[in-house]
């Protein structure tokens, strides 16, 4: 019974592998999405960083704040 159940999910995989190797191979981009946040157009769009660009973005609005003089000592 699980030999049985076992192969079908293997067969059920490849078929689902094929169709999307074919996918890939014969449509006119023929490349994989962007999945990198940087490099993602979409995520750009909606302001989605990566941590080191938000942690620069976070360190920069801190030093403007410090030198305005408007943050407290207790706030950073």
């Amino acid at each position: 019974m699980f030999l049985k159940l076992l192969l079908i999910s293997v067969v059920f995989l490849g078929i689902a592998f094929f169709g999307f190797a074919v996918k890939i191979i014969f449509s006119k981009k023929a490349e994989f999405p962007e999945t990198r946040i940087g490099h993602n157009k979409e995520l750009r769009k909606r302001k989605i960083y990566c941590v080191k660009t938000e942690q620069k973005i976070i360190d920069k609005n801190i030093k403007k704040l410090n030198n305005q003089g408007s943050a407290c000592s207790s706030c950073i």
